[in-house]
C-alpha cells in the first residue's frame, strides 16, 4: 500500500488512468476500449489482496469489466464501489491522455467522467481491505457505460452467478461531491412517415411525407408543453418530448414519399420509459386522421428508466455518513440533487442493490478541455472509506 494520504494516492493513481486510452469504440469506431486500463486495475488489486476477475460483455468480448472481491476477517454486510472505464472521444483535444495541473485543477480526457472517481474508489478499497473489516467489499468497474451500458449488465449478471448480493453500491459519477437523489429515465422512438411521391408541380397528386413531418412536430410541441403542465417534481422539474433527428425528401422538384423523425422522450420517476412508444403512437395517429393516404409506424429503440434514491435503509444512512463525512472543513455542505440525464444507478436498483451516487468533479464533461478539482478528488477517498466502515459495522438506520 502507498505511503501517501488517501488524497495524494488517488491523485496519482487518477493521472496514471487518464494516461490510458479507453475511449468508446461504440462511440468512436476503432478506439481501444476498457482492456488495457481493466487490466492495469485487476493488477493493482489483485496487488491488495483482492479476487480479480475479468468480465468480458457477451455481446463484444473486447468490452471487458472488472469486478474485485475483498472478504473481510468477520461476517458482514457488502458495500460495492462502482464506476465506469470508458471515456467519450477527444475530438477537439490537445494532448487528452497526458494528464496536467494547473490552477487548483486535474485535466485530461476522464479527469471528471470519471476516472478521478474510480481513483478514489480504488485507493479506498485498498485502505479497507489492507486495514481489515468485517463483510466485504467490491469493487467493480464496468465497460460501455458512456453508450448501451453491456458492462453493467455483464457484471450483474457475474455476481448473481456467484451468489453475491449486496446491501448498499457507492456509484462515483461527477456530481461535485453532492448526492444525487434522482434522475430522469428516456425512451427513444423512432418513426417513419410513408406517403406518395408527385412532381412538386402536381402536389394534388402527393401525399406530402414532408407536411406529415411538420404535423407530427408539432405535435411533439404541443406534448412537451402538456408535460410542462403536470405537477414538477422537486429535484428534476418536467420530463419532456424532444425531436432529435429529422429526413425527409430525396430530390428537387419531388414531393417527398418518406420521411423519419427520432423523438426522445425523458421520463420522471413513477412513469414507464416504455409507454414513449403509446404516448407518440397518439401522436401518429392525430396526423394521419388529418392525411388520408398517409401510413405510419413507430418503434421503440432505447428505453432506461428513471431512479429515485432510497429514503431510508442501507442506502439512505451511507449517503448521509458519506455527505457527513465531506463536510469537514468543507464550505458547504453537500447537497441532495437531482441530475437531468440517466445513469446506471437504476440499473443496480433495478437488481435490488440500493444505490448512492457521489463524486468528484470538476468542468467539461465530453468536452475539449475536461478537469477535475483537485480539491474535491482529495477528499473523496478518505470520505468513502468512513462511510464504509460504517456501512459494514451493520448500521443502517437513517
Amino acid at each position: 500500500m502507498s505511503d501517501l494520504s488517501p488524497g495524494d494516492d488517488a491523485l496519482e493513481l487518477a493521472r496514471l488512468l487518464i494516461s490510458i486510452d479507453s475511449v468508446s469504440p461504440s462511440l468512436v469506431p476503432g478506439a481501444p476500449g476498457e482492456g488495457r486500463i481493466a487490466a492495469v486495475i485487476a493488477q493493482r488489486l489483485e496487488g491488495a489482496g483482492f479476487v480479480v476477475d475479468l468480465v468480458p460483455a457477451p455481446e463484444d468480448a473486447q468490452r471487458v469489466s472488472v469486478v474485485a472481491v475483498h472478504a473481510g476477517s468477520r461476517p458482514g454486510p457488502t458495500v460495492v464501489f462502482n464506476g465506469h472505464l470508458d471515456t467519450v472521444g477527444v475530438e477537439g483535444m490537445v494532448d487528452p491522455f497526458n494528464p496536467r495541473i494547473a490552477d487548483g485543477k486535474l485535466f485530461g480526457r476522464g479527469a471528471s467522467d470519471m476516472k478521478s472517481g474510480l481513483a478514489g474508489l480504488i485507493v479506498a478499497a485498498e485502505r479497507l481491505a489492507a486495514a481489515d473489516h468485517p463483510g466485504t467489499v467490491v469493487f467493480t468497474g464496468v465497460a460501455d457505460e458512456e453508450d448501451a451500458s453491456v458492462g453493467a449488465a455483464a457484471v450483474l449478471r457475474h455476481l448473481a452467478d456467484r451468489g453475491v448480493t449486496a446491501d448498499v453500491c457507492l456509484i462515483a459519477e461527477p456530481t461535485w461531491l453532492d448526492r444525487i437523489a434522482a434522475h430522469r429515465g428516456y425512451a427513444v422512438v423512432e418513426v417513419t412517415l410513408h406517403g406518395t411521391a408527385a412532381h412538386s408541380s402536381q402536389p394534388g397528386l402527393a401525399v406530402d411525407a414532408i407536411r406529415a413531418l411538420g404535423a407530427l412536430l408539432q405535435e411533439v410541441v404541443r406534448a412537451d408543453d402538456e408535460l410542462r403542465r403536470r405537477p414538477a417534481h422537486p429535484l428534476l422539474e418536467y420530463g419532456s418530448f424532444t425531436a432529435t433527428v429529422a429526413r425527409a425528401g430525396s430530390a428537387p422538384f419531388t414531393i417527398a414519399a418518406d420521411a423519419t423523425l427520432v423523438i426522445e422522450r425523458r421520463t420522471l420517476p413513477g412513469e414507464r420509459a416504455e409507454d414513449a412508444l403509446v404516448e407518440v403512437q397518439s401522436m401518429l395517429d392525430a396526423v394521419a386522421a388529418k392525411m388520408p393516404g398517409l401510413r405510419t409506424s413507430a418503434r421503440l429503440t432505447h428505453q432506461r428508466e428513471a431512479w429515485e434514491a432510497d429514503e431510508h435503509g442501507a442506502a439512505a444512512r451511507f449517503a448521509d455518513v458519506l455527505a457527513a463525512e465531506l463536510s469537514r472543513d468543507a464550505e458547504a455542505a453537500p447537497a441532495a440533487v437531482g441530475a437531468p440525464y440517466w445513469m446506471e444507478s437504476a440499473l443496480w436498483q433495478a437488481a435490488g442493490i440500493p444505490t448512492v451516487v457521489c463524486g468528484p468533479a470538476g468542468g467539461g464533461l465530453h468536452a475539449a478541455e475536461e478537469w477535475v478539482d483537485l480539491d474535491q478528488l482529495r477528499r473523496f477517498p478518505q470520505a468513502v472509506i468512513a462511510a464504509t466502515r460504517d456501512a459494514l459495522s451493520g448500521s443502517s438506520e437513517a
